[in-house]
């Protein structure tokens, strides 16, 4: 891809193909008709927002950010995901996301952002850092499976 500007805007359930396509570059194994569901809660919700970003056109990342509320912490703006396509990676897109949801946090009255990554995705803790990030605290987090 040439060095055109990038843009970020709102996702919209139209993107969930590409949106589908960048989570498995990631390993995360989902589907476009569960992305685009998933899509259609949250583009009107007041406490989340998905932005997307655009390079020629095309959808080259995404990044989502929620408030989190718990009693023991109180709320906080989280970045509950973020994935650049593998092709730019390292052209500033990732930052761009990343500045779009501080400034969302910010006219939500926010004064910090929180993300959680992989203890195995080094690089991805190396990126945060960069942007000005602190690491908090290390955990192991459990699931249990619930039969329906």
């Amino acid at each position: 891809m040439t060095d055109s500007k990038v843009s970020i805007r709102r996702a919209a359930p139209a993107d969930s193909n590409r949106i589908t396509e960048l989570c498995l570059q990631l390993g995360y194994e989902t589907f476009n008709t569960e992305v685009h569901e998933r899509l259609l809660k949250i583009v009107n919700k007041d406490d989340t927002a998905l932005f997307a970003a655009e390079l020629n056109g095309q959808v080259v990342g995404w990044i989502q950010v929620s408030i989190r509320s718990a009693i023991e912490t109180g709320e906080v703006a989280e970045i509950t995901g973020l994935v650049v396509d593998e092709s730019v990676r390292g052209k500033g897109i990732g930052k761009s996301l990343v500045i779009k949801t501080e400034e969302w946090a910010k006219e939500l009255g926010y004064n910090s952002i929180r993300v959680r990554t992989k203890v195995k995705r080094t690089e991805t803790h190396i990126f945060y850092k960069t942007l000005g990030f602190e690491e908090k605290k290390k955990q192991t987090v459990f699931q249990k499976r619930l039969d329906l």
